[in-house]
C-alpha cells in the first residue's frame, strides 16, 4: 500500500497543518526508507505550536496520515513548543542502523536539552514511546 498524507476538512487554513502535511510528503518522496516506518504507525500526535497559538493533530493509520486542525480525538501524545523548536526537532540527526535520535547530534544535544529544561514537553511518552519515535523518524529531514 502507498503511503498517503491528507490534509482533514478545515485543515488547509492552518498554515502549520499545512506545513506539516508537505514536510511529510516531500519526505516520504525523497526517502522512500521511510515507508515501511510510517506503515507501521498508529495513534494521534498532537503538536502544539506554544508562540503561534496553533494546534495540528497527526492521526496515523498504517501508512495514512491525516493531519487535522487543532485537537482531533484524543492524543497518543501531545508535543508542546514553539515553533523554534518544533522546526529544529525535525533536524535532529538519526543513528543509521534504526534511525533513532543520535544523541551525538549537536541538534539532538540541544533538543535533549530543551526538554530537559522544559522548553520542549512530550506529555503521554511513555506510553506513546514507539509512535513518538517512529513519528520523529519520518518527520526528520535527516
Amino acid at each position: 500500500m502507498e503511503p498517503a498524507v491528507h490534509l482533514a476538512p478545515g485543515a488547509e487554513n492552518n498554515g502549520y497543518a499545512t506545513m506539516v502535511a508537505q514536510l511529510l510528503r516531500q519526505g516520504l518522496d525523497e526517502r522512500p526508507e521511510k515507508k515501511p516506518t510510517l506503515a507501521r504507525m498508529t495513534g494521534r500526535v498532537a503538536l502544539v505550536v506554544t508562540d503561534l497559538g496553533l494546534v495540528v493533530t497527526l492521526a496515523f493509520d498504517r501508512g495514512h496520515v491525516t493531519v487535522h486542525d487543532g485537537f482531533a480525538g484524543i492524543p497518543d501524545a501531545t508535543v508542546r513548543a514553539s515553533s523554534e523548536w518544533h522546526t529544529k526537532m525535525s533536524l535532529v540527526e538519526l543513528e543509521p542502523r534504526f534511525g533513532l535520535p543520535d544523541p551525538r547530534g549537536a541538534v539532538a544535544r540541544e533538543v535533549f536539552e530543551a526538554s530537559r529544561k522544559g522548553e520542549i514537553q512530550v506529555h503521554g511518552l511513555l506510553g506513546a514511546l514507539p509512535l513518538v519515535l517512529r513519528m520523529t523518524k519520518v518527520l526528520s529531514v535527516a
